[in-house]
């Protein structure tokens, strides 16, 4: 009998320190929050804006709120020979992930999409942790793009973010 109280107790602190572990690598609870974002989207009240200046032929930006705190942002941008989407998610007012999706058309305005590439961003902290490119592959950290998509996709979130919560219907780029 003792084996067996020895044995329950082993494998629930084994369990619980297991749990844990997983839960405290960043990664995993980034995708953990992305998940429950999804989840919950339906949920969230959402804004429209456009967005001028960010793409050839404009752009639309939708953002979705979980009372005043922004949890999502997607943003789209039309060009002439495709379209780009960047779904930031947010976690305690934080960015922790940006989604970037790149659909290349046959031709021009043609709509007809003949090859999509993913980059994955993720962000803790204020830094950018890991970027896993279009080929499936993490990108190094001493790649010349990494610290520049880092600037760029936090600045571009904090212009996101007040663009969503400022009363006016077009968010203009500042670049």
């Amino acid at each position: 009998m003792k084996k067996v109280l020895v044995l329950a107790v082993a494998f629930v602190v084994l369990g619980s320190a297991l749990a844990y572990a997983q839960t405290t690598d960043p990664i995993e609870t980034i995708r953990q929050h992305y998940a429950a974002i999804n989840r919950s989207a339906p949920t969230y009240r959402k804004v429209k804006k456009d967005l001028s200046g960010f793409s050839a032929e404009g752009g639309q930006l939708l953002a979705y709120f979980h009372g005043p705190t922004v949890m999502k942002i997607a943003a789209t941008y039309f060009g002439e020979m495709g379209k780009t989407s960047e779904d930031f998610y947010y976690w305690d007012g934080k960015l922790i992930f940006v989604l970037r999706s790149e659909a290349t058309y046959d031709k021009p305005l043609s709509g007809k999409v003949v090859k999509k590439v993913e980059d994955r961003f993720y962000f803790n902290n204020g830094k950018l942790i890991r970027w896993i490119g279009g080929d499936g592959k993490q990108m190094a950290a001493d790649s010349p793009d990494y610290g520049t998509n880092e600037t760029d996709y936090l600045k571009t979130s904090k212009q996101f973010s007040e663009g969503a919560r400022g009363k006016g219907q077009t968010i203009e780029s500042d670049q």
